[in-house]
């Protein structure tokens, strides 16, 4: 026998037990029912058998077999269900239980025996059912739902759910998110309303506790997690409206790359979207995420799951990025491995962004007194501020940035503001610029900055290096201080391809004569070996205060010389050919002192000679020479060297004058280790005792 609905069935209940109850009382005692096929709103029982024992008037035992019954979650399907009802109750208006049992398994729930309390009223055909100890998941469920031709309800409530069943279930049942382990406890009150095998609204309230969770990939991590979320669902139409409430409240959190600690206050996120099941699109309406102190941002877009591009358009505003914290725990893991990795930081950012297909569209910073020091010394500026604007489309962008200080390496740099406009692909100056560098200023007349597609970061600048002190350059390089000055007219400065090309000539003005650097070439600038290439021409430098300068002993006379093809790596020579030596007809007074021949003795591997002995030598304070200089080759750590002419025997360092005294410092040692070379030029700097073997 099919009996449809749900008046029908619960009807013929009633009915029969106002029968049973107006017989006398042996007539009957008992009565059994196959009612075959049942079905309702929501609902459905197969093979459903009725049994009612009559205890006295109004009260009756009642046991309720079905092969298989199906209800809507979170009920679901139950077979071999028996529910038995000890003291069933009609009072002309309904039918109650109080004290009943179930008895069933279900696919997701295992074998179950529950209390149930049962209620149906006659007038409008409501029943309500309550299922309470359910175990499940290491922990208890309690189940209460409405029906009713119009529609029902059901609401769930989880306690101490072991985190690591749900996940397993979650796992059987084919979700994304599954391959999560995860230790703790899992808390859920949950109502849902509906009508037939549809459900309309939803509301979710969980609470997690996990001392520790992660996923396979090592792409998601969390420790002592305390996480309180609440969510409600409607449907309109094809589609869910949800809003979306949480707060992680205690521990630790990774989402690759991002790791956050909670601190004082908890971090929260809510959000309001609409899910859209069967194209799988979300268009998230409001997201609002804060980390209190931290970081506050805003977004709305829209997700397509389906695609191959998750994110298809973001609009997202940083009301608040507080430095250092924002950048430790949000900007760094995304600036890994760039110029921007190792910072240390301070103040404050704000931004605007918006991405169209997971590609940026337009991007607006504000800084507000921003402090940013690399940690290996390659930069830093402080008290940073101005507005930074570009969008991939439309007209040019205007931008202003200013500092209060800075540094480049180790030369410092004084306040600038600089004024500049964008397009989708460069940077161009907008007004000349003046960079206070050390006691000099460098003048940008120009400067162009572009990224074409498909290509790397190249840029060009023109301007005028003012003269900078060599003395405050020296110190803030660590190099030997001594005087002069360091200037230059710079024509074209450019950098493409991970390299920075100097066209114009650098001059340096120092120890009353010139160097010039041409041609130089750094290759990765901010990179972990930067490689430098130039050559260098030196002029008439006064060989008395440079000597004097490096501790080197007392030489007169002049210096030229010239440096071929330096190339260096990490700011150490690898390989370059340079040759310096007493100008041709340089007519200034040529004197040497003991000690800066036995220096020479000692770097070139030389030994002394001449008319007369080295004995005697030693009562003099200096010498007079005709020509002295060196020349080395550096290829793989060897330097190959030579002097200023042959001698029978090696090669002259120094060369004597014809008259006496004469003294020749000749070397014998034509290739020299590089390294031990340097330590040697060192330690006669320092006046220390060396050797060339």
């Amino acid at each position: 026998m099919h009996i449809p609905g749900t008046r029908a069935v619960l009807t013929l209940i009633p009915a029969l037990l106002l029968a049973l109850a107006s017989l006398p009382a042996a007539a009957i005692e008992q009565l059994q029912l196959q009612l075959g096929d049942v079905s309702g709103s929501g609902w459905s029982a197969t093979d459903l058998a009725l049994q009612l024992d009559w205890i006295d008037s109004g009260a009756f035992r009642v046991t309720l077999q079905a092969a298989r019954a199906e209800f809507p979650e979170p009920l679901g399907r139950l077979d071999s269900v028996t529910l038995d009802c000890p003291v069933l109750k009609y009072d002309g208006a309904e039918v109650s239980c109080k004290q009943g049992s179930l008895r069933a398994r279900s696919g997701r729930l295992g074998a179950q025996q529950v209390a149930v309390t049962l209620r149906y009223r006659l007038a409008d055909g409501q029943l309500q059912v309550a299922l309470q100890g359910l175990r499940q998941f290491d922990g208890k469920l309690s189940l209460h739902a409405t029906y009713a031709d119009t529609g029902w309800t059901a609401s769930l409530d989880a306690r101490q759910l072991a985190l690591s069943s749900v996940l397993q279930e979650a796992r059987r049942q084919g979700y994304e998110a599954a391959p999560v382990e995860a230790d703790g406890r899992l808390d859920i009150d949950a109502r849902a309303q509906g009508s037939g095998a549809d459900v309309r609204t939803v509301h979710v309230s969980a609470h997690l506790t996990s001392p520790s969770f992660s996923n396979a990939a090592g792409t998601l991590a969390g420790e002592d997690l305390d996480l309180q979320v609440m969510a409600q669902a409607q449907l309109r139409g094809q589609h869910w409206q949800v809003e979306l409430d949480s707060a992680l409240q205690d521990g630790a959190l990774y989402v690759e790359p991002v790791y956050v600690e909670v601190g004082t206050q908890p971090l929260s996120l809510q959000s309001t979207f609409d899910w859209s099941p069967a194209s799988r699109e979300i268009e998230l309406n409001t997201l609002d995420y804060r980390h209190p102190g931290v970081l506050e941002v805003a977004a709305a877009g829209r997700l397509q799951l389906a695609a191959t591009q998750l994110l298809e358009q973001l609009h997202a505003t940083v009301r608040s990025c507080r430095l250092p914290a924002c950048y430790t725990g949000y900007l760094q893991p995304w600036l890994h491995g760039s110029a921007g990795g190792q910072l240390e930081t301070d103040g404050t950012l704000q931004a605007e962004l918006q991405l169209q297909a997971g590609l940026p569209r337009a991007i607006t910073v504000g800084l507000q007194q921003v402090g940013v020091q690399d940690t290996e010394q390659r930069f830093g500026f402080a008290g940073l501020s101005g507005h930074l604007d570009w969008s991939a489309a439309g007209p040019a962008r205007e931008s202003r940035l200013a500092w209060d200080s800075g540094q480049v390496y180790r030369l410092a740099l004084g306040p600038a503001a600089l004024a500049f406009a964008s397009t989708a692909d460069s940077v161009r100056l907008l007004e000349p610029a003046q960079l206070p560098v050390l006691d000099g200023m460098l003048q940008l007349d120009s400067l162009q900055l572009e990224r074409p597609a498909g290509a790397g970061l190249r840029w060009v600048v023109d301007g005028i290096l003012t003269p900078v002190s060599m003395s405050l350059l020296t110190e803030a390089l660590d190099w030997p201080k001594f005087g002069g000055k360091l200037s230059g007219v710079i024509p074209s400065v450019r950098y493409a391809d991970g390299e920075l090309s100097v066209g114009g000539v650098l001059l340096v003005r120092v120890f009353d004569g010139e160097v010039t650097l041409r041609d130089v070439r750094l290759a990765d600038p901010f990179g972990p070996v930067p490689r430098l290439r130039l050559d260098a021409q030196v002029r008439n430098i006064d060989l008395e205060p440079l000597t004097r300068t490096f501790s080197f002993g007392r030489i007169e006379g002049r210096l030229d010389g010239q440096v071929e093809g330096l190339d260096m790596e990490s700011w150490l020579p690898v390989a370059f050919e340079a040759g310096f030596a007493t100008p041709p007809g340089d007519r200034s007074r040529h004197r040497i002192s003991q000690k800066a021949v036995d220096s020479i003795s000692n770097i070139g591997g030389g030994g002394v000679s001449g008319a007369l002995s080295r004995s005697f030598l030693g009562f003099l304070e200096d010498f007079p020479y005709d020509r002295l200089g060196l020349h080395c080759r550096l290829a793989n750590g060897v330097c190959e060297m030579s002097g200023v002419e042959p001698a029978q025997q090696g090669y002259y360092i120094v060369k004597g004058r014809f008259l006496p005294p004469r003294l020749d410092v000749i070397g014998y040692s034509d290739r020299v280790n590089w390294d031990q070379l340097v330590a040697q030029v060192i330690a006669v700097t320092h006046s220390q005792s060396a050797v060339v073997k």
